[in-house]
């Protein structure tokens, strides 16, 4: 893959164990799980998987080291068609690993070793950009700062817009936000980052006033608040059966940085990546979870471009 491409990830490619137990056990308790799997994840990674499937072209940044775990994770994601020309292999180091708990209910609780992803740098990242030349950068807050920074300022060099993803850890990312588009929080990453708890409706509005960038807040099966040139908006969540939610952000941030490098509205874009984050919920794992186009598309009220119906 050469030229223009869609969309740029950078960031994590992991390995989730994952236990599914009824609840998780407290400290120093042995709570016996249900069932046991493997599945391919990383923020990057998962993010990556869900541009992709919802139709764009996507070239993925990240390293892995050169063990079972990380030549499994490169095929599947060769195999979903995803560039990974960009991922460095280190030679005599454990790839990344999560270790998830998921409780009976959905909710989920995560150990993340992240191993080579913090060995990424600026000059990796601006190398598959320059290849590359996409039309959207989508940073998780993985990599170290400095990388991601340089990564950033060189994305709006170009001209690519550029959207982080908080997760997982919001306040750091202060120093990044000069050079950020679009900023993607869950509703506790918005709080954490103003430094206080206002209501559900007042957060993602507080949140791009105090920081002059366009805000996504996600709030879970209520779906997600947009602010955009100081107007903001509500996209509901469709009504699906929860299975697991582990993934479901990042099915969000790779279905949104789709759809807008697609030349899609940023309502209809958000409208569409709050449905592939509902449908991620309904299949174990996260990289297994993240939605195709057409399913997302055959949800009542889609329309193949993401508008919802009249």
């Amino acid at each position: 893959m050469s030229g223009q491409t869609d969309v740029v990830v950078a960031g994590a490619i992991n390995t989730d164990l994952v236990a599914v137990v009824d609840r998780a056990p407290e400290a120093g308790e042995t709570v016996t799980g249900s069932s046991f799997a493997v599945f391919g994840g990383g923020k990057a990674a998962n993010q990556a998987v869900a541009a992709r499937r919802a139709g764009a072209s996507v070239a993925l940044v990240g390293a892995v080291g050169d063990d079972a775990f990380g030549i499994e994770r490169r095929r599947e994601l060769s195999a979903d068609g995803i560039d990974i020309e960009g991922v460095m292999e280190v030679s005599g180091m454990a790839s990344g690993v999560a270790l998830i708990t998921v409780e009976s209910q959905g909710e989920n609780r995560i150990a993340y070793v992240p191993g080579p992803t913090l060995r990424i740098t600026g000059e990796q990242i601006c190398r598959v950009l320059d290849r590359t030349s996409p039309a959207v950068y989508l940073q998780p807050n993985e990599v170290a700062l400095h990388a991601a920074s340089q990564a950033l300022r060189h994305a709006k060099s170009l001209g690519t817009i550029t959207v982080l993803n908080a997760a997982p850890d919001a306040v750091s990312v202060r120093p990044l936000l000069d050079h950020v588009d679009v900023l993607v929080v869950n509703e506790g990453e918005a709080s954490d980052l103003l430094g206080r708890r206002v209501p559900p409706t007042e957060t993602a509005t507080a949140l791009a006033e105090s920081t002059g960038v366009c805000v996504l807040m996600t709030v879970g099966e209520r779906g997600a608040y947009a602010v955009r040139d100081g107007k903001l908006i509500h996209v509901p969540a469709p009504s699906v059966a929860v299975v697991d939610t582990t993934g479901a952000g990042d099915a969000f941030c790779g279905a949104f940085a789709s759809r807008i490098a697609r030349g899609e509205p940023f309502d209809d874009a958000v409208t569409w990546a709050v449905a592939a984050a509902s449908l991620a919920t309904t299949v174990a794992g996260a990289q297994p979870s993240m939605p195709y186009a057409k399913d997302v598309a055959a949800l009542p009220g889609i329309h193949s471009g993401g508008r919802v119906s009249p």
